[in-house]
């Protein structure tokens, strides 16, 4: 997982950041919030934490937490996204650390739970990083990250027609996201690699299950349908899905956790 990525993902979350709550408003971007949001809460200590949020962006994960009573440390590097938190304070409980999470300076062994939604696969090394999130972490305590999952793109792109790009992203396990004009390249991880780099950073009970196995299954359109026509329905059979491992490739993310060894 290692390797430098030629397109830094500063540009286009900087481009994004005045509307990024309503990036998240699209049907299956809820849905696997939602999903993850069960699984972080299973996971939350006894307030006040603290909680570490990498890669907070606006703070969609911050503000929820510290409404909880948490005190929540977010890490952001992209200018605009820092902005938008100032712009909009979190809240007395929230304590920025500008800059990348490979560079930032924390307190080691201290945090409560140390999140990474969706910023470690912009990383140059994510499982270099991984490494320094779990040294935040206290004995004891939960890493949780969100990452996109190779195997669910590989089988998009196929059922798209587009088998050339399909085989190139298998073979260099790197994708691209594009919005508006701008494109990020990341890292695309698979159960395998991201359960080897938890247990490498030495983190212990590594659990890895794919959220929206029914994109892959159905189609982002299908999936979307699904959703507007019965979304209870459609989220427990999510729930159904991402509970068993076998299927964790198969989820549009892979959500990992695992645990400082200790008390």
């Amino acid at each position: 997982m290692s390797g430098g990525l030629p397109r830094s993902s500063v540009p286009l979350f900087d481009a994004l950041a005045a509307g990024y709550e309503q990036h998240f408003a699209v049907a299956h971007r809820h849905a696997y919030d939602q999903l993850a949001w069960e699984r972080v809460a299973a996971l939350l200590p006894p307030p006040p934490g603290p909680v570490v949020d990498a890669g907070c962006g606006v703070g969609r994960w911050a503000r929820p937490l510290v409404g909880l009573g948490y005190r929540v440390v977010g890490v952001e590097q992209a200018p605009a996204m820092v902005a938008e938190l100032r712009r909009r304070p979190v809240g007395d409980r929230f304590t920025l650390v500008e800059g990348p999470m490979e560079e930032a300076e924390l307190p080691p062994g201290a945090a409560g739970l140390v999140l990474a939604m969706g910023s470690l696969q912009y990383t140059v090394d994510p499982a270099a990083t991984l490494t320094r999130l779990a040294g935040w972490a206290r004995p004891g305590a939960a890493v949780c990250v969100l990452v996109d999952s190779l195997v669910a793109l590989v089988l998009e792109l196929l059922r798209a027609g587009r088998s050339a790009e399909a085989l190139q992203r298998l073979r260099s396990r790197r994708g691209t996201w594009e919005q508006d004009g701008l494109a990020a390249d990341l890292h695309l991880l698979d159960r395998a690699a991201l359960a080897a780099a938890m247990a490498a950073a030495g983190l212990v009970e590594v659990r890895v299950a794919g959220l929206l196995v029914g994109a892959t299954a159905f189609g982002r359109d299908g999936l979307a349908a699904r959703l507007a026509a019965d979304p209870d329905g459609q989220l427990d059979l999510e729930r159904r899905l991402a509970a068993d491992p076998a299927l964790a490739d198969a989820g549009k993310q892979l959500l990992a956790t695992g645990r400082r060894p200790g008390p």
